[in-house]
């Protein structure tokens, strides 16, 4: 440990050596991470130089928001290209149904669950923790409990999973956003639509879409996987260029252009055959449920209300909704959640100067979204949950106003 470590109060030293242990990293990085996080949050730049009680909350409160970050190095990357073209409104908890069933499992047969390596009882003793018994390594740090700990009644439990053939505490949450994304392996395959699986700040992280980028993505280990998993940097390596395109393909791949291209990919829907899609596409999951099918699809805006409604489903309260049709098609509603309407331009089209300018009925949209039905007059009916919405400039009718009225634009008198 150098000397500028040792200079550290006790208490700070000693969860920063918990947290370093940890993430599998010394005691010099986890200081080095902690002093980067002081200066972002707080404007801090000699730590060392504080007050001994700030530092302490300081460190107290750095433990806590790093609690559920995940140990070991980062996993080793490829190189995919394409677009983006839409993004989950809500982040989730992959790991609620194991925490739910091993939780139920703990209520009713308290034995069973954990000799099946659900769960593990936490107890704190000569300040270590232990479970069910036996002592790790993570230090009682005062009233915190470890990463993975978390209260359950009067009894401090974690949950378990296999690794490397033994049962580790994992954390009791697991939390992800999904954005999408129309590519392929920079090295060749098939362009088709993965889900990107975004933690951390990758999940909060501004990603632009309908322009042709490089991310890097850890390498899919099934044949039929259609999700990609990502490093909690993920955000910091995207590269948007088009350098990767031959020259002669640039055009082709256009937003306006790809999105559209059931040449180039499986993923474009007519407006019209949204109903036999869904039946093609949709997943029954192992639970008995069904999973609505991603589709992209295009038609021209017949219905437009930028005021939006109050929604008791969407986290903000609010949703907007337009409809879009296609000659002899009836108009599909597109729904758009608070979220997406706040964070995306989707009543918007951007010019080729760069300004943003609304646009009008009769204007084509290309929706990336979530396909639903219900019955409606006998009929199954088709709308869509937009991830993505976008307007090519180049046939959109700019909005409303009655234009300059002045005689003088005439010239003369």
């Amino acid at each position: 440990m150098s000397e500028e470590d040792k200079k550290w109060p006790e208490d700070v030293l000693e969860r920063l050596n918990g947290y370093a242990e940890r993430m599998g990293i010394k005691i010099g990085e986890a200081a080095n991470r902690f002093i980067a996080w002081l200066e972002k949050e707080f404007g801090v730049t000699e730590p060392l130089s504080e007050d001994p009680f700030y530092l302490s909350q300081w460190s107290e409160q750095f433990v806590l928001e790093k609690r559920n970050e995940s140990a070991g190095r980062q996993q080793d990357t490829v190189n995919y290209v394409g677009m983006f073209i839409g993004i989950e409104d809500s982040e989730r908890d992959n790991r609620k149904g194991m925490y739910d069933k091993a939780v139920s499992m703990f209520r009713t047969n308290r034995d069973r669950a954990i000799d099946e390596g659900l769960v593990g009882i936490l107890t704190a003793k000569e300040g270590r923790w232990h479970i069910n018994g036996k002592q790790t390594e993570d230090r009682v740090q005062g009233s915190d409990l470890p990463w993975y700990g978390f209260e359950h009644d009067d009894t401090i439990l974690c949950l378990m999973a296999s690794r490397n053939g033994e049962r580790k505490p994992v954390a009791p949450t697991s939390i992800s956003r999904n954005a999408y994304f129309l590519g392929s392996p920079e090295t060749g395959g098939d362009i088709k639509r993965w889900a990107i699986s975004l933690q951390g700040n990758a999940m909060k992280a501004d990603y632009t879409k309908w322009e042709a980028c490089r991310i890097q993505v850890v390498a899919p280990t099934k044949e039929d996987q259609d999700i990609l998993y990502t490093n909690r940097n993920f955000h910091e390596a995207v590269e948007y260029t088009d350098t990767w395109l031959p020259e002669n393909l640039r055009k082709a791949f256009s937003a306006d252009r790809l999105l559209i291209n059931s040449k180039m990919h499986p993923e474009f829907a007519d407006l019209g055959d949204l109903v036999e899609v869904h039946g093609d596409r949709k997943r029954s999951l192992a639970n008995g449920n069904t999973l609505n099918p991603i589709v992209i699809t295009k038609g021209y805006v017949t219905y437009l209300n930028r005021e939006h409604m109050d929604s008791e489903y969407d986290p903000t309260g609010r949703s907007y909704r337009l409809s879009i049709y296609t000659p002899g098609v009836e108009p599909v509603t597109v729904w758009v959640s608070g979220r997406m309407h706040d964070e995306d331009r989707v009543f918007e089209y951007q010019k080729a100067n760069g300004d943003w300018s609304h646009y009008d009925e009769k204007t084509q949209v290309i929706v990336v979204g979530r396909l639903r039905l219900k019955p409606y007059n006998n009929e199954m009916q088709a709308s869509l949950s937009a991830l993505g919405i976008y307007i090519p400039p180049r046939t959109a009718r700019p909005a409303g106003g009655s234009g300059n009225t002045s005689l003088e634009q005439f010239g003369g008198n």
